[in-house]
Order: C-alpha cells, then sequence, then structure tokens
C-alpha cells in the first residue's frame, strides 16, 4: 500500500485527490496539510467525508511531513508549491505538483506570466509535463510531475493530433469553465451575484497563463510551432470546462479523415470518448474528456469541440491518473 501526502488539502483540488484516494485500492493517505485549517479533522472542513476518514489536516511546516509519506501532491499556489517540490524531492519523494511551477521549461516565459523568478531552474530541466495522452513513457519514469494546466489541456488535447497530422496555420480557442476554477477563496469576480447568468472573457488573445503553456507543449509534442489566441470564459456552472477550437489549415483535409486522424491518435486511451453530442453534463464528476470532430462549414477550417470536468480531467483527476502510472498501478485506478 502507497503512503500519500497531500500538501494543501483544505482547497478544491486537495478535495477531490482525497474523495478519489479514499476508494483507491493501491493507495491511502497518511498526511494532509492545510496552515488555515491545521488541527482540524478533515470532515470538519468538507462533512462528505464525515464516517470516512478520521484524518486530521496538520501544517505543512511541520518537520516530520516528508517522513509520513512516500508519494506527495502538492495542492499549492504558484511560488508557494515551487518549495514544497524542492523540500519532497530533496526528501527523496516522487510528486505531482499541481501548481504551474515546473510546467513550462522556458524559465524566461515562466517569469514573464507569473512575475516571480524560477528558483530550482534545474530541477525544472527533470520535471515531466503531465498529460498522460502525451508524455505517458515519460511520466513512468518521473520524479517529478507537472500537473496539466485545465484551459491548457482541454485545448491541447483537442489541437495536438491536428498539429501532428496536418497543416496547421493558426489554433483560436474560446475555452468556458466552472466556477470553481476560480478555487475555494471567495473573490468579487466569482460572487454568485456577478457570475448568475453571466459570461465573463478574461486574459483573452495571448494573455493567460495556460496560453505560454499551450504552445510550448504543443511543439515539445509534435514538434510544430502554431499561433494561438485563447479566449478563457468563466460561466455560471459549479464545475465542467467545454473548448471550441477553431484550427485553421494550411491545406483542406476531408472530415471523415480527419476524424480518422483523432481516433488512431486516441485510439489506446482510457479517458479520451469521442461523441457527436457534446456536453458538459456527460463530463461531470468523470475523469473522461469528450471530444467532437466537427464540420465548420469552411473547407480550410477545422472544428473540434472538447470537454471535461475542470476538476478533475482537468487537475485532480488527472493528477491521479499520473501518480499511477508513476507507481506503476493500474492507469485508470481509483478513477472510473
Amino acid at each position: 500500500m502507497l503512503n500519500v501526502g497531500i500538501i494543501g488539502g483544505s482547497g478544491l483540488t486537495g478535495r477531490e485527490i482525497i474523495k478519489i484516494l479514499l476508494k483507491h485500492n493501491g493507495a491511502r493517505i497518511t498526511a494532509v496539510t492545510s496552515r488555515s485549517s491545521a488541527g482540524k479533522k478533515v470532515s470538519d472542513i468538507f462533512p462528505e467525508f464525515n464516517t470516512l476518514t478520521d484524518l486530521v489536516f496538520t501544517d505543512p511546516g511541520e518537520k516530520t511531513l516528508f517522513g509520513a509519506a512516500d508519494f506527495f501532491f502538492v495542492c499549492l499556489p504558484h511560488t508557494d508549491a515551487m518549495e514544497f517540490v524542492k523540500k519532497a524531492h530533496d526528501a527523496g519523494k516522487k510528486t505531482v505538483d499541481l501548481s504551474a511551477d515546473y510546467r513550462m521549461q522556458n524559465t524566461k516565459t515562466y517569469e514573464k506570466f507569473y512575475k516571480t523568478t524560477h528558483k530550482y531552474p534545474e530541477l525544472l530541466k527533470k520535471a515531466v509535463y503531465g498529460l498522460p495522452e502525451l508524455f505517458r513513457e515519460k511520466i513512468k519514469k518521473a520524479d517529478i510531475t507537472a500537473n496539466a494546466g485545465c484551459h491548457a489541456s482541454c485545448t491541447i488535447l483537442g489541437a495536438a493530433p491536428a498539429l501532428k497530422n496536418l497543416q496547421v496555420e493558426s489554433v483560436i480557442s474560446d475555452s468556458k469553465t466552472g466556477v470553481s476554477g476560480a478555487g475555494i477563496k471567495p473573490v468579487a469576480s466569482s460572487l454568485y451575484i456577478n457570475i448568475n447568468e453571466n459570461d465573463v472573457p478574461y486574459n483573452v488573445g495571448f494573455k493567460h497563463r495556460h496560453a505560454p503553456e499551450i504552445t510550448e507543449v504543443l511543439k515539445r509534442s509534435t514538434g510544430k510551432n502554431v499561433k494561438l489566441i485563447l479566449t478563457p470564459q468563466l460561466i455560471p456552472v459549479d464545475r465542467g470546462m467545454l473548448a471550441t477550437i477553431y484550427i485553421k489549415l494550411k491545406k483542406a483535409a476531408p472530415l471523415e479523415r480527419v476524424k480518422k486522424i483523432y481516433r488512431d491518435f486516441y485510439s489506446k486511451e482510457p479517458f479520451v470518448r469521442f461523441t457527436e453530442n457534446i456536453s458538459m453534463h456527460n463530463v461531470q464528476n468523470t475523469n473522461f474528456i469528450d471530444i467532437k470532430v466537427e464540420d465548420s462549414g469552411q473547407k480550410d477550417i477545422l472544428l473540434v469541440i472538447t470537454a471535461f470536468d475542470n476538476l478533475l480531467k482537468g487537475a485532480s483527476g488527472n493528477a491521479v491518473q499520473n501518480m499511477n502510472l508513476m507507481m506503476g498501478f493500474d492507469e485508470t485506478e481509483g478513477l472510473l
């Protein structure tokens, strides 16, 4: 049985990892931290875990933390996560980091978009981007896996097969996310009065932090550069993400050929599904990503729609999928 620690367990991603690991046959939670809730039972903060666990939040500064588990999830904001990933690595523990601190290999790009200096560029070189559909074999050998961003993975998985196999000029991704993407702490933009019956675009164009992540990872996985416009939008749903992706082709390709390219590309992926009836409701509370390849009505524009649960395949579910690969479990363990 693998002993697992969750650093930053009182946020939404930590909550989802707890939920998954309580039904995981090969792993058990032996440590869960929270600065704000240290000393409180997990079930006091998240009542749905009442009678399911007696875990108590501990302070992440405790010296015994890294002796309490063999594998760690780091569910902290960027810069905070950077330090704890380093500490876990120094203690010889494998880690999945759910922040952005180890996703981008280009430190200048990271520093531009996250307004902070990366303190451990040598450690960054060891990190593997945590998207199993593209980097499975590297993840299996990784000590540090940088879990993919939600807007990033929803767009990357929708664009990668086309970029790999067709002549692509540019990609425009209109990516809508549920309010849980803003996290558990209350902020004005996600208050009910501001989000209800509303649709709020933010950091559009190439301003969102996931935009350079998308282009870097697509180049890393396909060998090709791509021009990208990303339009993230916050919509009044609890959880879910749906990206409508417009792929401008240099040379038109028949729809049936494109559909075959996509199906072949993901033919062995346990969490990729193809559908003609795409909807957030179909993927909420699952680790699946649904993909629809559509006729745009323009021969040189390919339309791909992707949908997943931003808290699961877009965050915690994908993180456990990465852990399963890193530790030799069945990839789907705890996720089906």
